[in-house]
């Protein structure tokens, strides 16, 4: 077994990483790192993606821009100007929903949009973001004017986010860009501990945010804040920490199939998988994986899967994933098919949760093929439970 780090690995090996890093980012996915927060309302998930926002493959109640660049007599911001190209996003010409430019929030939010995104963006790579609605935000961390004030553009974005439920808007899965935020900023270091302490007490005083995704074209632009979330957490391993994968394993092809199976499955569009399904697929090609990506990926596909599994059983109540494991339990699923589940939602636990047992521990390859075993079953048994009015079926759907 081999557990690298890009900082202790030899030159060759590092070069070779670097590139899988490049490539990834290349192809306009990658995500870099995820953190856990549980409040009394449920699990909040952050999450660290690198790539440009079109293809990151981003389901969004709510998509945050800076307002840099809409002024007049300011340079065009390249970011909005992408989104003009992709979606066709005319944010001067946007109907708005909320405004509350000229107050302190000095921001405003979009009425649902309704966009026609290009199949393909720049370098011809597919166009498979979606958002709902865009809120502008002024301001960033990147103004030195701003320094020291408490209303940064983020706490601006999350002072209109408590607002938006008021007004019958509600945004469960939010991105946003860093707003200025870079590495190489005069503060720095003390910036990026800073926004990981914002972003947790948002969630905590945010009910209705569930999954905050923080994203940037430059990887290397959000490193920094990914290796603040490792020591915060307590993490054995760094985020950028690659797992070798065994490519003679013959379980990891079926797996391959299974996923395929699943992303064409036209019954399952509407649960919003294909982006985690696109890149299991793309980490299960590799020879090196990360164990966080596998692990985020597997669990939220979990999720999906039980809530759609208790929906055609008539169960409508909104669950965690423990919860609906449990649930599925009592309708009388296959104890080991459960502990299955019960390993994809702790080994996603892992990667994600502050570790806080008294005892760190490594993640080594048998964990993250005991993790991948489970998943296979848990897809080659899926559907796990025929709906009444079906036929009993004797095999899986997906099954070779």
């Amino acid at each position: 077994m081999r557990c690298i780090t890009l900082p202790v690995a030899d030159c060759g090996r590092r070069s070779a990483l670097v590139a899988i890093l490049k490539r990834d980012v290349g192809n306009a996915a990658m995500l870099l790192n995820a953190f856990d927060l549980e409040t009394s309302s449920g699990t909040r998930n952050l999450e660290l993606r690198a790539g440009a926002f079109a293809g990151l493959g981003i389901e969004a109640d709510l998509l945050a821009v800076s307002s840099e660049g809409l002024t007049n007599g300011a340079a065009p911001d390249a970011f909005l100007t992408r989104l003009q190209r992709d979606y066709g996003l005319r944010l001067q010409s946007t109907q708005r929903a909320v405004d509350l430019s000229g107050s302190l929030v000095n921001s405003w939010v979009s009425a649902e949009l309704t966009l026609h995104p290009v199949p393909a963006g720049q370098g011809g790579r597919p166009v498979n973001s979606h958002f709902q609605r865009v809120a502008v935000v002024a301001g960033g961390l990147g103004h030195e004017q701003e320094r020291d004030q408490p209303w940064t553009a983020f706490n601006r974005l999350f002072s209109l986010l408590a607002i938006l439920p008021m007004q019958g808007i509600h945004c469960r899965t939010v991105a946003a860009p860093l707003f200025g935020l870079h590495p190489n900023g005069p503060d720095a270091a003390a910036d990026y501990p800073h926004l990981l302490e914002i972003c947790k007490q948002a969630f905590r005083h945010l009910p209705e945010l569930h999954r905050l995704i923080l994203f940037d074209r430059d990887d290397q632009v959000l490193r920094p804040l990914g290796a603040t979330i490792d020591r915060r957490i307590q993490r054995k391993d760094p985020h950028h920490t690659l797992v070798e994968l065994p490519q003679d394993l013959a379980a990891l092809e079926s797996l391959r199939h299974l996923c395929r199976c699943v992303l064409e499955d036209d019954s399952l569009k509407r649960l919003r998988v294909g982006a985690d399904l696109t890149e299991l697929i793309q980490l299960l090609q590799s020879d090196q994986v990360s164990p966080i990506s596998l692990g985020l990926h597997s669990r939220r596909l979990l999720e999906r899967l039980v809530a759609h599994c208790l929906h055609q059983c008539g169960d409508h109540q909104q669950r965690g994933l423990n919860s609906g494991i449990q649930q599925l339990r009592s309708l009388g699923l296959d104890p080991w098919l459960l502990s299955c589940m019960h390993q994809v939602r702790t080994f996603g636990n892992w990667m994600g949760h502050p570790q806080d047992t008294g005892r760190s521990r490594r993640v080594e390859q048998h964990d993250v093929l005991a993790m991948l075993c489970s998943l296979r079953r848990i897809l080659a048994d899926y559907p796990w439970i025929t709906p009444p009015a079906s036929p009993e079926r004797e095999s899986s759907a997906y099954g070779p």
